[in-house]
């Protein structure tokens, strides 16, 4: 049986709206005590845990997120919102050559790491869920890669709408 993988990005589909919020601690066991700086919400980190059970999907972050906290934290945090640690396989790649040789758009950065990754471990059943229009950038990227992978959330701020209103469209692309 082939791996579904899930690229996850965190601002937008888990953290929107609370930035006022302020600072959350994290139990990292051994690992210690850290903060992150606004809290997740709870009704769309439920949502990816009803996913996650009902496709047997493993996380690959795709967040910015993976700039600021370690891959062990990064457990810790979803561990914290009540995903489990072991359904965080990796992160998409911190580097990229595109950046070096022009400038890009967010959204080109992100579906570019994205789609390597997916070729790099060989991965063909796979969503991304991201509040970036990674759509159309999909589209222009390759002609391999449907635009049907995107999944756009943004909370209750954008076009995108929250995850907890796509629990059945995450399900039903990753289980086709």
């Amino acid at each position: 049986m082939r791996q579904k993988i899930i690229f996850i990005d965190i601002d937008g589909p888990l953290a929107w709206g609370t930035w006022n919020e302020g600072p959350v601690t994290i139990n990292g066991g051994r690992h210690g005590e850290f903060t992150i700086p606004y809290p997740w919400v709870k009704e769309d980190c439920d949502a990816l845990k009803i996913i996650l059970e009902e496709t047997n999907a493993k996380l690959v972050l795709s967040s910015d997120w993976r700039f600021q906290f370690a891959f062990r934290q990064m457990k810790d945090i979803f561990q914290h919102y009540g995903i489990h640690p072991s359904n965080l396989l990796d992160m998409t790649c911190q580097f990229s050559l595109w950046n070096k040789l022009s400038r890009t758009s967010l959204e080109h950065e992100r579906a570019l790491q994205i789609v390597k990754w997916a070729k790099d471990n060989r991965t063909s059943n796979w969503i991304a869920i991201d509040d970036l229009d990674l759509y159309h950038t999909f589209k222009w990227l390759t002609t391999k890669t449907p635009m049907w992978r995107h999944v756009q959330v943004d909370g209750d701020h954008g076009v995108g709408g929250r995850l907890r209103d796509k629990v059945e469209e995450c399900i039903l692309k990753l289980n086709r």
